[in-house]
């Protein structure tokens, strides 16, 4: 039987974000983008409300990250000394660990959120609720990921604050740098999610993106190994997956900035794939989901998980 903590939550989680939005209408004509910020706050608010009933869900995840980042630097003992020369980023594989486990979950977010925020609302019975309040698609995708991009900021950085309080590791490069390529690579996957969130809103289940880009970014992205090691022992296939993947150019760039401390000259060429695929992606992705969400409403199926 369910608890009467978990009855009331989607009702709070409907009032809440009805009872924001509705403060922030006006009768007089204004601009969309005036209105984003407070829009998307309305959503934060509602998810952090939601968010500081489980506590110890925070302190636990915040300790696993700590004995990840543990983990790691012991591993990382057993190779020093025999890292190939070829393979630059990896001098300090503890680094190129933490940076890649940090941008994973970061990107995953990206991907994922959008999805799972659409999920939620379909079993907490508010969906249908959300999308008749007075906000257009493109905000409702912004804003229904915001907490969760909150969230994989913080966890993000607490990967590299570990490394760097406890065990000694030293980042390089512009950090700005850094954050213009992560932020172009979770746009990228952001487009993938908001696919995913189509099959989602449409088909409640059988989503075929999550599979590929939550396996392939972790194995065939440079998370754990080289990308260069692929091509040398599991043949062209397979490195052809990894050139395929918006991460793989992401983590690319990043490392290259921060672990090996060069500059915009030397990253173009992964920055400007990102931003081709972009342009592709983006408004190939709202037009499916815009799509699938009128396909929705026509069948009546907002409601149904």
């Amino acid at each position: 039987m369910r608890s009467e903590r978990g009855k009331r939550e989607p009702t709070l989680a409907a009032s809440t974000i009805l009872t924001i939005i509705s403060r922030f209408r006006t009768n007089q004509p204004m601009n969309s983008l005036k209105l984003l910020p407070r829009r998307i706050y309305a959503f934060v608010v509602r998810d952090f409300r939601l968010f500081v009933s489980y506590r110890m869900q925070f302190f636990i995840r915040v300790v696993s990250i700590l004995g990840a980042v543990t983990t790691l630097f012991f591993i990382s003992k057993i190779f020093v000394g025999f890292t190939d020369a070829r393979f630059s980023q990896w001098r300090d594989p503890l680094a190129a660990w933490l940076t890649g486990l940090a941008v994973l979950n970061y990107f995953m977010t990206g991907f994922s959120s959008l999805a799972n925020a659409i999920r939620q609302e379909q079993m907490q019975g508010t969906l249908e609720s959300v999308l008749l309040t007075p906000i257009n698609l493109p905000t409702v995708i912004v804003a229904s990921s915001a907490w969760d991009f909150v969230q994989a900021t913080l966890f993000s950085f607490l990967y590299l604050f570990f490394g760097w309080f406890f065990f000694n590791v030293h980042y390089a490069g512009s950090f700005l740098l850094a954050l213009a390529f992560l932020v172009l690579t979770t746009l990228v996957l952001a487009c993938l999610g908001i696919l995913s969130a189509s099959f989602a809103m449409v088909f409640k289940r059988g989503d075929p993106f999550g599979v590929f880009l939550g396996t392939g970014s972790a194995l065939f992205s440079g998370v754990f190994f080289p990308t260069q090691l692929l091509t040398e022992y599991a043949g062209s296939g397979l490195s052809s997956v990894s050139k395929i993947l918006p991460s793989t150019y992401g983590l690319d760039g990043i490392r290259r900035v921060l672990l090996e401390g060069r500059g915009f000259a030397e990253v173009t060429e992964p920055f400007v794939t990102l931003l081709l695929m972009l342009g592709v992606l983006l408004p190939f992705s709202l037009w499916v989901f815009s799509r699938a969400v009128r396909r929705a409403k026509r069948e009546g199926s907002l409601i149904q998980y």
